[in-house]
């Protein structure tokens, strides 16, 4: 009864890899969440045939300088009864042009 279960080979000196186990559970997590991603895609049908189409933009309505609408911002200032905030304006430097985008 030397030892019993223990065996009876000298273990020899071996590098220890802590990471080892760690790559299996990386592996595990990355499938659930591929799986996780399918079942909400599926749950809330998604519809995935539209993914790379373009969003077609509308030209807006070119609006020139009115000295009506300057007035009334004028008498209306940080009062907001007559004209309310639609949108963002951006002016091109190279034309000159204004674009507004709306937040509708």
């Amino acid at each position: 009864m030397n030892g019993g279960l223990r065996s009876k080979r000298l273990r020899t000196a071996e590098e220890v890899n802590p990471l080892e186990g760690a790559v299996n559970i990386v592996d595990a997590m990355l499938v659930f969440a591929c799986g996780l991603m399918l079942s909400l895609v599926i749950h809330w049908n998604v519809n995935l045939d539209q993914v790379g189409a373009q969003v077609e933009v509308q030209m807006g309505q070119e609006v020139t300088e009115s000295p009506d609408i300057e007035e009334n911002l004028i008498k209306t200032q940080n009062e907001g009864g007559l004209y309310e905030k639609m949108g963002t304006v951006y002016k091109d430097p190279d034309t000159g042009q204004l674009f507004m985008v709306t937040s509708e």
